[in-house]
């Protein structure tokens, strides 16, 4: 009788035991199985257009435009962040995590600006798609003018003194828009405009510099003043430079920071407008130990070689290099000088 119930806890226990043992296998399998699964779930991120051509519009209109796109895949899509490639162009995303066949927008706006002619901006979407974690999408098309000015900016060049100098300034209106030229001025006391020819949608003015008392280059702006609400007011810089009967180069003599006990070098070349106009002296006023050398390199042109003593004592080296000449305009041209002297231990 005890053999008997010996052989039935036996067989109980071999029972129970192939049965955890039966669920466990199954419990590893079903992990095993689900692992692989989610191993398999990947996102896929796909845009129903990547490049959008807006045309032609008129510069300082807004463009705005949606880019469509699904997650494809099996996996959770994470818009991680869209960046684009200035201030002028913002992109926002209508949501960050899509599940599978969900949609999503990417809103991008680009403020036109003063941009003129042919314009493309891009943005970049990055996600979690592993094939395509940044997808790059393309807005394009081109800014036109309701007035267009030529040229953009006015280059006087150079100027002799005494003399004038007249460029001219062309602006179109666009004809069905109706545009007015208001005025068109400037600050500058030595610029005189003077309208000149015009008929219903062309202008031409005549920009005129005269008696400018500086030698030298000078710069400034003309404001056209138009009824357009996009170009209400457009600048056009201008600029040059007046010259007398001589032009020297550089403007200062510089010899920069420096060892002391080197022997250091620097030129000013000299060249003449005035064919008449000869160099009569020239004298250097400084707190440090400076000849000079004038020599010829051309017909026109003249070179002062600069040479700095090597016993010129450590500190700021300051002065003037002067050049008296016969000209009128120009008798005496100063050079400022200037540099540092450092001792050798440091």
């Amino acid at each position: 009788m005890k053999a008997i119930k010996i052989i039935l806890i036996i067989i109980v226990i071999l029972f129970v035991a192939s049965v955890v043992s039966a669920y466990g296998v199954s419990a590893v399998v079903r992990i095993k199985n689900e692992n692989e699964e989610n191993l398999v779930k990947k996102p896929k991120i796909v845009f129903g257009e990547q490049i959008y051509d807006f045309g032609r519009i008129y510069i300082g209109e807004k463009v705005q435009h949606g880019f469509k796109f699904r997650n494809y895949g099996s996996g959770v899509l994470l818009i991680n962040n869209v960046s684009s490639s200035c201030g002028c162009t913002i992109a926002l995303v209508s949501k960050n995590k899509l599940f599978k066949d969900e949609e999503g927008v990417v809103e991008i706006k680009f403020n036109t600006g003063n941009y003129i002619g042919k314009v493309t901006k891009s943005v970049i979407v990055n996600s979690n798609d592993p094939e395509i974690p940044k997808y790059k999408l393309t807005i394009m098309g081109e800014m036109i003018e309701e007035v267009n000015i030529v040229p953009k900016q006015i280059n006087f060049g150079i100027i002799r003194k005494g003399d004038t100098c007249t460029r001219t300034l062309e602006i179109k209106t666009v004809p069905e828009l109706n545009i007015e030229i208001k005025k068109v001025v400037s600050h500058n006391p030595y610029i005189r405009i003077i309208k000149c020819k015009a008929n219903e949608n062309n202008y031409n003015y005549e920009v005129t510099i005269s008696n400018y008392d500086y030698i030298g280059k000078f710069s400034g702006i003309v404001f056209v003043y138009t009824t357009s609400s996009k170009q209400e007011r457009i600048d056009i810089p201008f600029s040059g430079e007046v010259v007398g009967d001589l032009t020297f180069y550089p403007e200062t003599l510089s010899f920069g920071n420096i060892k002391r006990g080197w022997e250091v070098e620097k030129a000013v070349i000299v060249n003449f407008i005035n064919k008449d106009v000869k160099i009569e002296r020239i004298e250097i006023d400084s707190n440090a130990i400076i000849n000079y050398m004038l020599s010829e390199l051309d017909i026109n042109s003249k070179k002062i070689v600069a040479k700095l003593d090597k016993d010129t004592a450590k500190g700021k080296i300051t002065g003037s290099l002067k050049i008296y000449s016969n000209s009128i305009l120009q008798p005496v041209v100063n050079i400022l000088i200037s540099g540092e002297i450092e001792d050798n231990n440091h």
